[in-house]
C-alpha cells in the first residue's frame, strides 16, 4: 500500500476528534466553495447502513449481512466529489445488549458521534415511530449537530407506510431533512449525498481523492472472512466469532500468504465452523479468498484456523482487541 494512503490514515486519526477542540461551525446549509466534514451514520442493527455506504462509495468496503450486528467497529469511509469530501463514520448497529460484547458495541456506536459535523439516522418504513428509535433519539447528546433522517428500504414499503413513517418521524422535530432511499435499488442516493453536502462546513479535503477507507488491508480481510462466517453459519455462531489476521506475507515473485484465526466461545461452535470433513471451513475459506482477491487485485493463499477461547464475549481484553477503533 502506498505511503500516501498510510499518511492519510494517520492524518485521519489526528483529525477525527477535531470537533471537540474547535468551536462548532455554522451547520446551516448554504452555497459556497469546497466542503468537507465528518458524518456519523447511526441506526438500529440490520437497517442497512453498510449497504448504503457501499452503494454510494461504489465499492464493497463494509460487510453486510441479513443477520443483525454484523458491524462491530467504527469505520471511516471517504467519499470525494468535485465539490466535497464526506468522511462517513459507520458505527455498530443499535440493539438491546445481551452480554459484554454487545454492550461494548452500543457504547462504540454512540462514541462514534464525537466530533461529527452531521448525523445521519437511518430507519425503515415501518409506518410509525418505533419505540426503539424514540429512545435512541432521546439519548443523543448532539444539540449543535444537524440530524438528517434516511428512510431506507422504500422498495419494501407497503401501502401508505412510507408516508406515515415520514409524518411520524417529522413530528419529533429532530430532523432537518427526511430523505427516502433504497440502497439496494440505488434510489434516492444522489439526493442523500447532495443533502448531506449542504450541511457540511466549508474546508479543504483531508484525504487524497483515491482514499475510501481509513482501515488497513488486514482489517478489511478480517471483515471479509467474518462476513462469510455470518453468511454460512447460524444461531449463536456468528455472534460468538471474531477474526484476526495472524500474518500477511508478501514475497517478491510468490503468491501472498494470509493466515487468519477465527475465534469462537465454545468447542461446539468450533465443530460447526469446521464442519463434517472440514467442509464448512473450506467453503468459508474459498468464498472469502475470492472476495480478498477482488479487494487486492491479485491471487492469495488463505489459511484459516479455528481457536476456542471460552467465554470470550464476556472477556474485557478479548472484546477490546476485537472492537478497538
Amino acid at each position: 500500500m502506498g505511503s500516501g494512503k498510510i499518511a492519510a490514515r494517520a492524518q485521519l486519526q489526528r483529525d477525527s476528534n477535531r470537533g471537540e477542540a474547535l468551536s462548532r461551525r455554522d451547520s446551516q446549509p448554504s452555497s459556497g466553495s469546497f466542503r468537507c466534514g465528518f458524518v456519523g451514520v447511526l441506526g438500529r442493527t440490520n437497517v442497512g447502513k453498510s449497504t448504503f455506504l457501499n452503494a454510494i462509495l461504489g465499492e464493497r468496503l463494509l460487510i453486510s449481512s441479513s443477520k443483525p450486528q454484523a458491524t462491530r467497529n467504527r469505520i471511516r469511509c471517504v467519499l470525494t466529489t468535485p465539490d466535497a469530501q464526506i468522511i462517513f463514520v459507520d458505527t455498530p448497529g443499535l440493539h438491546r445488549p445481551k452480554n459484554k460484547l454487545s454492550r461494548r458495541l452500543v457504547r462504540e456506536a454512540y462514541r462514534g458521534l464525537r466530533g461529527i459535523d452531521v448525523l445521519v439516522y437511518m430507519v425503515e418504513p415501518w409506518g410509525e415511530l418505533a419505540a426503539f428509535d424514540r429512545h435512541a433519539l432521546e439519548r443523543l447528546e448532539t444539540p449543535d449537530v444537524p440530524i438528517l433522517l434516511l428512510v431506507n428500504k422504500i422498495d419494501q414499503a407497503k401501502s401508505n407506510a412510507l408516508e406515515e413513517t415520514l409524518i411520524a418521524y417529522e413530528a419529533t422535530d429532530r430532523f432537518e431533512e427526511l430523505i427516502p432511499i433504497s440502497s439496494t435499488r440505488r434510489r434516492g442516493l444522489d439526493d442523500a449525498v447532495e443533502t448531506i453536502v449542504k450541511y457540511l462546513p466549508e474546508g479543504e479535503a483531508l484525504f487524497p481523492s483515491d482514499v475510501k477507507c481509513d482501515r488497513p488491508e488486514e482489517f478489511l480481510i478480517e471483515e471479509i472472512i467474518r462476513e462469510q462466517v455470518f453468511d454460512n453459519t447460524f444461531e449463536e455462531v456468528p455472534y460468538s466469532s471474531a477474526v484476526r489476521v495472524k500474518w500477511f506475507r508478501e514475497t517478491a515473485g510468490k503468491t501472498p500468504e494470509i493466515r487468519a484465526e477465527i475465534l469462537v466461545a465454545r468447542e461446539s461452535q468450533k465443530g460447526i465452523l469446521v464442519g463434517k470433513g472440514g467442509r464448512m471451513i473450506k467453503r468459508i475459506g474459498s468464498r472469502a479468498r475470492t472476495e480478498i482477491e477482488r479487494l487486492l487485485g491479485r491471487s492469495v493463499f488463505l489459511d484459516l484456523i479455528v481457536r476456542v477461547a471460552p467465554g470470550w464475549t464476556n472477556d474485557d481484553e478479548e472484546i477490546r482487541q476485537v472492537t478497538e477503533a
